[in-house]
């Protein structure tokens, strides 16, 4: 059974993120070590295909890639901050994918 946690919908066996121990088939923990391997450049060019593969499937617009911002901004430090200005500037342009 899905639950509704502040707008996020999550099955039984999940966080209110929506995350368990499996996504897919796939432990969390090899998917992060899958990701700790690629230099940054690898990592961009996986978000840019994840978001959208997201978009076209209706499950990613520009008002929950806000609502990500300003859940985590106040999380980051200077630096930081500005990596992700640039990055939800890509993310918010790059519509046609």
């Amino acid at each position: 059974m899905k639950k509704k946690n502040n707008g996020f919908y999550h099955g039984a066996g999940t966080d209110a993120y929506g995350y368990g121990t499996e996504r897919g088939g796939k432990d969390v923990a090899d998917m992060v070590d899958g990701y700790a391997s690629m230099g940054e450049e690898e990592l961009l060019d996986e978000l840019f295909v994840k978001a959208a593969e997201a978009r076209r499937k209706g499950e990613l617009d520009d008002k929950k890639l806000m609502n990500f911002y300003d859940s985590v901004k106040g999380m980051l430090t200077p630096g930081q901050l500005k990596k992700l200005d640039v990055l939800m500037r890509a993310l918010m342009s790059d519509k046609s994918r």
